[in-house]
């Protein structure tokens, strides 16, 4: 829809009635937002745009800020919200996890989303009726990439062995609706020109976490949790989740027995009873993190492609 530029013929304020307007349908078409939700978005003392397309597109965006929602088929009936609007709410619409990063390239290349790309979480596949507005993140990261609709329900999905296209992307990050935005930005600093992959901040902050704040997480949030994402969509040994539990003296006879037995000195033994062990799991999130941090602080685009070597 948005992969090639096309130029709004008209730009306008939307009257006061205009604007409860389009909040109530906001809130009738987002059941997930709430009225907060909806001041962050449509601000009430705010001046709210509307942009006209050529293609029948409708625009609705914040004066001297960013679109934030846009009508497909210019009657009302198929309403999205932006990639900045959903990075201010990213639980604004249900998302699709994707298997990992490097299948964002295709959808920021501008391909639909197909089932097979999708990381079905441990509760099971998730309900859905054909014509849902739903985004697409990747592992490790909150915010959404894309925004589109279902072809098919989930019971359709299932019938069909899970094959075939499950999303028809409407909008995604680095389409022309997001580069014609003065001031245009990415959220974090997973966000590449031609990818995205996990958050490294937001992977450090629930690497630190502990069981209390844990506790307090809704359930999206458990669902982009990065261990439990690896639990389920990585291609690692299975048996490397056990070392997710919280109790230390757990995962210290996990290590042991996965180390064959390794013991250490005399000497050390005193050290190690102070020492906090780190899982497979865990050195495998800090190397990612090193290494996304290393891509986004020292490699530049005129460099690329380059051998592996070098880094």
């Amino acid at each position: 829809m948005f992969k090639k530029a096309v130029e709004a013929k008209s730009l306008q304020r939307l009257s006061g009635a205009d604007k409860k307007k389009l909040r109530r349908s906001v809130k009738e078409k987002f059941s997930r937002a709430s009225d907060a939700d909806v001041d962050v978005l449509l601000p009430p003392k705010g001046e709210i745009t509307l942009a006209k397309f050529q293609n029948r597109v409708l625009v609705y965006g914040v004066e001297g800020g960013f679109p934030m929602f846009f009508d497909a088929d210019g009657r009302g009936s198929e309403l999205y919200p932006t990639v900045y609007a959903l990075w201010k709410v990213p639980d604004l619409v249900p998302a699709f996890m994707l298997k990992g990063g490097e299948v964002s390239r295709f959808i920021i290349g501008g391909a639909d989303l197909m089932f097979p790309g999708i990381c079905i979480p441990p509760e099971g596949f998730p309900s859905f009726v054909a014509g849902e507005p739903w985004s697409v993140k990747v592992p490790g990261n909150p915010a959404p990439i894309a925004v589109g609709a279902t072809t098919m329900s989930s019971a359709e999905a299932l019938k069909a062995g899970l094959r075939g296209k499950a999303l028809r992307i409407t909008h995604y990050y680095h389409d022309y609706l997001w580069e014609s935005v003065e001031g245009r930005f990415v959220p974090n600093a997973g966000f590449f020109e031609d990818a995205v992959f996990p958050d490294p901040s937001f992977m450090a902050s629930h690497l630190c976490e502990g069981d209390g704040s844990v506790d307090k997480k809704s359930d999206n949030e458990e669902a982009m949790d990065p261990d439990v994402v690896n639990n389920v969509c990585s291609e690692h040994d299975p048996a490397s989740s056990s070392h997710l539990d919280n109790n230390n003296d757990d995962i210290s006879e996990q290590v042991a027995e996965e180390l064959g037995g390794l013991t250490t000195v005399e000497n050390d033994a005193v050290q190690s009873e102070n020492q906090q062990s780190l899982s497979t799991e865990d050195v495998d999130v800090l190397l990612d993190r090193c290494l996304l941090q290393a891509l986004h602080t020292t490699v530049k685009d005129k460099d690329l492609p380059m051998p592996g070597s070098t880094l």
